[in-house]
């Protein structure tokens, strides 16, 4: 009898044991291993076009390592918002999921080990007739000052700039070179907002006087101008610096005004065409400019949908 109570009793905390591994490995974040194997899986349920969102957000640069920049390309993951995409693939960590797609519509939905991957689908979505960024090319674009008057001189073999840890971002190789030193540049970048979520734009630092105008020549247009600006946010937490100013204007006739106050972080802004609408081959034209240009490292994307 003592035997057979004893063997009962092990059975029974063998149980126990075996449901608390269970439930521990459950909940157990992915490893090595794990992220190895989601390569497969993702190819077989992502489609082209699809923008690739993680959650939650830490396990992002996990996601990147393991499956490159084929899945995650700069353009993606220093995305404006989610807006400008029809589609989206979302890799969920223990049964997470992002606010980001929040009104979204899921597609589809499937589990590899500890993640669930979802396709969905945006309900509001508006083609983008012409990004900006991407267009930020010698031959499309000039780039000028105003105060005193003076070009800006394009350059494809510039040396890229760095401002480490803390600094400012990084200036590529091409870049559009204005007076006043490496500071007064146009160029693709990408910035840190509040989250210190990165954000791809166009720098902009305005002049000390004057406007910095960069002019986007055979545009196409939709029926607004969408976009965001904003500055790094260890610039613009303390709320110190004057606003910058951003001035749209299509074929000469201002369409539009922004305004980026300390604070604001990665800010919106919709700017509506009116008669501009639908044209074919339009010149845009943004004015940026600041009472006080110190400190002022301003970044804004737009396009046209």
């Amino acid at each position: 009898m003592k035997w057979a109570r004893a063997a009962l009793v092990f059975v029974a905390v063998l149980g126990v044991v075996e449901l608390g591994l269970h439930v521990h490995h459950a909940k157990k974040s992915p490893n090595a291993e794990d992220w190895s194997r989601l390569a497969e899986a993702v190819m077989q349920e992502r489609r082209d076009g699809d923008v690739v969102v993680v959650a939650p957000l830490w396990a992002d640069p996990l996601a990147r390592q393991a499956l490159g920049d084929g899945v995650f390309p700069l353009r993606d993951v220093a995305r404006p918002d989610m807006s400008r995409y029809a589609t989206a693939f979302e890799i969920g960590v223990l049964g997470q999921t992002s606010s980001e797609l929040g009104g979204f519509r899921e597609l589809s939905r499937r589990n590899a080990g500890p993640f669930t991957l979802r396709r969905l689908e945006n309900p509001n979505y508006i083609p983008i007739v012409f990004d900006f960024v991407d267009n930020l090319e010698a031959g499309r674009v000039t780039v000028r000052v105003t105060d005193p008057a003076a070009n800006c001189t394009f350059t494809a073999n510039a040396r890229p700039i760095a401002g480490g840890l803390g600094g400012h971002p990084t200036f590529p190789k091409k870049r559009f070179e204005c007076p006043g030193g490496f500071f007064f540049n146009v160029s693709q970048t990408v910035i840190a907002d509040r989250d210190f979520r990165p954000r791809r734009c166009v720098w902009a630092h305005p002049p000390n006087k004057g406007e910095v105008v960069v002019r986007f020549s055979d545009v196409p247009l939709g029926n607004v101008i969408r976009g965001h600006g904003g500055m790094y946010w260890m610039i613009e937490r303390e709320g110190r610096g004057a606003s910058v100013f951003v001035s749209v204007r299509v074929d000469g006739m201002e369409v539009g005004k922004y305004e980026h106050r300390d604070g604001d972080g990665w800010s919106s802004f919709e700017m509506p065409l009116g008669a501009h609408a639908g044209k074919k081959n339009a010149v845009v034209e943004f004015f940026v400019s600041s009472k006080n240009n110190q400190h002022r490292h301003f970044c804004f994307e737009a396009d046209s949908r």
